[in-house]
Formats: structure tokens, sequence, C-alpha cells
């Protein structure tokens, strides 16, 4: 599976939209402590979802953690993404800047995490490298 295929999906999941949003609603870097540009902090069994602003009545939860997106580290700053669509993992090199961490695929569009807590982080899509500040979707970590 490449990082195409992800990069297809991450934008098919984006027409799905994120309603009246703002851009300004969500984060653009992580909590203070964070981990950035490392691997191991992503390590684990993380469901997907619609973040949930405020007035949100029930959010959609796009993965959940009976089939989990699951993230290993293929060495410090690099993981491997495997989502139950995707037959095999994609690969994305990681890197601090700006308070967060940058994804990098072998191919197509980098996404951008942004930790909100140890357990849950958004990850915004790119759009030709600038990032869709106003539809990101929610990784929670599963309990183990």
């Amino acid at each position: 599976m490449t990082g195409r295929w992800l990069a297809a999906a991450l934008v098919a999941l984006a027409g799905l939209g994120a309603g009246t949003v703002q851009a300004e609603d969500f984060p653009r870097e992580s909590y203070a402590e964070a981990q950035n540009g490392v691997a191991a902090p992503f390590v684990g069994h993380w469901m997907l979802r619609y973040p949930e602003p405020e007035g949100t009545i029930v959010s959609a939860i796009l993965v959940d953690c009976d089939d989990p997106v699951v993230i290993e580290a293929v060495d410090d700053t690099t993981i491997a993404y495997r989502s139950p669509a995707m037959d095999a993992p994609v690969q994305f090199a990681l890197s601090a800047f700006a308070g967060r961490t940058s994804w990098f695929p072998e191919a197509g569009n980098s996404s951008i995490a942004v930790w909100l807590t140890p357990d849950r982080f958004h990850i915004y899509r790119t759009d030709i490298g600038k990032a869709v500040w106003d539809d990101p979707r929610l990784m929670e970590r599963c309990e183990a």
C-alpha cells in the first residue's frame, strides 16, 4: 500500500467535512510537554473520529477500538500506520516543527499532528504543503 492510497483515503474522509467549525477552533501547537517529532508517543492502537467542538451532540466515529488504527515505531523518527481499510501499513518520517509533528509519507501529501494530551491528538491533512486547519480528525488512544 502506498502513501498515495493513504492520501486518497484522507482526501475522501475530508469530503465528509466538519460542518461550520472554524480553523481557529482547533489548536495548531501541541501541549507544552509533548514530544514532537518522535515515534514513541504515537505507538499504539487508536480510535479515529471527528473532533467535538463545543455544541456537538454526537461525534461520528470513523474507526473504533474494536478494529483500531495501529501505529508502530519503525525507528525513533519513523512510524508505520495501518487502518482497518488498508492491506499494509504506510510509513511516515516524522519531524518536529513549530510545536507540532509533520508526517511525511514516501509519496503524497504530508499530514500534521498536534498533541492535545498524551492520549489524544488532531491529525490535519495538507493541500499542496498547506495545512487544512479547519478539518482535523481526532485520534484517541484505545485502552489496553
